[in-house]
């Protein structure tokens, strides 16, 4: 079974993406809502993969690749946000440089993280 943790400072893409995975029995999900709480759960338990929002208080998603990359190299992480287009950084982009290993810009359906899920091959 593999072990998610999903951080992220909206609750409802937090329950979304709890909606997605309850009917599947492979995944056990963990929830943050912040980078901060976030950190404190990967201290607490190792996960399979972690997604992570970009924008969020106390500490950012940028912040939780760099951390996770470094402390535990074998984790997978997915970047999310809604915060890109003509003019802006590409955040999205930036979180796979400095380590993330897909991005997902929000909002995205069920298929589209089962698709993430997929090409990480994470079960």
């Amino acid at each position: 079974m593999a072990k998610i943790l999903v951080i992220d400072d909206d609750q409802s893409i937090l329950d979304f993406i709890q909606s997605c995975l309850e009917d599947e029995d492979e995944y056990e999900v963990v929830t943050a809502l912040d980078g901060e709480r976030g950190l404190v759960e990967c201290e607490r338990s190792s996960f399979d993969l972690i997604l992570t929002d970009i924008f969020m208080p106390f500490r950012d998603g940028l912040d939780i690749i760099r951390e996770v990359s470094k402390m535990y190299p074998k984790t997978k992480t997915i970047a999310m946000t809604s915060h890109y287009g003509v003019g802006h950084t590409d955040y999205l982009k930036a979180a796979e440089v400095i380590g993330a290993d897909l991005n997902l810009r929000k909002p995205f359906s069920c298929a589209d993280l089962m698709a993430a899920f997929e090409q990480l091959q994470i079960s």
